[in-house]
């Protein structure tokens, strides 16, 4: 969308989860052979059709970039990468080697592109790398979201859920796992058992922590509670934009793209400040941010959610403004071009 030519050239996969340094030598060893292929053929070509830069997403300790650096380094070509995390608690542990070579990637990048807040403190920390950074907000292709049929979508839901739609409807989609998602669930339970505004509550989501989830929300919850279990994505929007607002505590939650969803299918949004969602969610304009363990103070943003329908209204247009500007493929598009741009300047 930016006007570039994009190559996949590798699909060598570099992650290794357990710690095994056997599997992550045999990584590194295929890389070698990987990168005397890629240079030997890009080389090979044309002029005009040779690459005039490297990009790799998503490198840490557990999936360093083994080739991106050798091979942009033989080309004499920028080498750029997105999303990438130093875990300088690694320098000693299982993933010692994985971190090396993240760290030796990033010091030959030229410029390294951040998504999540929460990784920018440790780039920032580590010698020369602070003058490459580049921010890219957050975003979803806002183009597949019909939020003006939500009437539509509403009657169709509630006849098969039996959620009334006469009442506020809450909505939250997650995968249900035991770990950081869990305890979102138990936070947002008790939130809810604070709400003094009648409402309906409608989770999307499955996984093996489910039990403990429908546990969560027995009793007076299990009377206003439907669980849609796993969506797919047509499915998971549809709902989405029949709901009337967004709630998820979001504990440890990197970005939280179900929040930047909810946004595009016109939801306000109460969640927990955590990781880059302060920045996708405004803050009195298209939702309320709080502590994530503050069910107090989260349950009274909700409240007058559901007590305020003109307010959800004034929210739910600002949401889907705020996303069209700020979170949409054009608006990342511009973004991504101005940095690549900006490297042979």
């Amino acid at each position: 969308m930016g006007g570039h030519k994009v190559e996949v050239v590798s699909e060598l996969r570099a992650w290794e989860g357990k710690g095994n340094l056997i599997e992550q030598n045999k990584i590194s060893t295929q890389a070698s052979d990987e990168i005397e292929r890629l240079i030997h053929t890009l080389q090979g070509r044309p002029a005009g059709q040779k690459p005039q830069a490297w990009f790799s997403y998503h490198l840490y300790h557990k999936a360093p970039d083994w080739i991106g650096p050798k091979v942009a380094d033989a080309l004499n070509i920028p080498y750029v990468v997105a999303e990438a995390s130093l875990a300088m608690k690694q320098t000693q542990g299982d993933w010692s080697a994985g971190l090396q070579q993240v760290i030796h990637a990033l010091e030959q990048a030229t410029a390294i592109i951040c998504l999540n807040p929460m990784d920018i403190p440790a780039l920032e920390k580590h010698a020369g790398l602070s003058n490459k950074l580049h921010r890219l907000m957050p975003f979803i292709d806002n183009s597949k979201f019909s939020p003006h049929q939500k009437i539509l979508y509403r009657t169709a839901l509630a006849q098969q859920t039996g959620l009334d739609p006469a009442l506020p409807w809450l909505i939250s989609v997650a995968m249900m796992r035991d770990d950081a998602k869990l305890k979102s669930y138990q936070l947002l339970a008790a939130t809810l058992a604070r709400l003094r505004q009648p409402f309906q509550l409608l989770l999307i989501g499955d996984g093996k922590a489910r039990y403990n989830v429908e546990a969560l929300f027995s009793g007076k919850l299990a009377k206003c509670t439907h669980f849609a279990g796993e969506l797919d994505q047509a499915a998971t929007l549809n709902a989405l934009t029949a709901a009337d607002v967004f709630v998820w505590p979001a504990v440890n939650e990197a970005i939280g793209m179900a929040i930047l969803e909810a946004q595009a299918c016109g939801l306000p949004v109460v969640a927990g400040a955590s990781g880059a969602i302060p920045e996708l969610v405004l803050e009195g304009e298209t939702g309320f941010i709080c502590a994530p363990d503050n069910t107090q103070k989260i349950a009274k943003a909700i409240d007058r959610l559901l007590r305020e329908p003109e307010l959800r209204r004034q929210f739910s247009h600002a949401a889907m403004e705020n996303v069209t500007q700020h979170h949409s493929l054009r608006t990342a598009a511009d973004s991504l071009d101005q940095i690549f741009g900006s490297l042979y300047h």
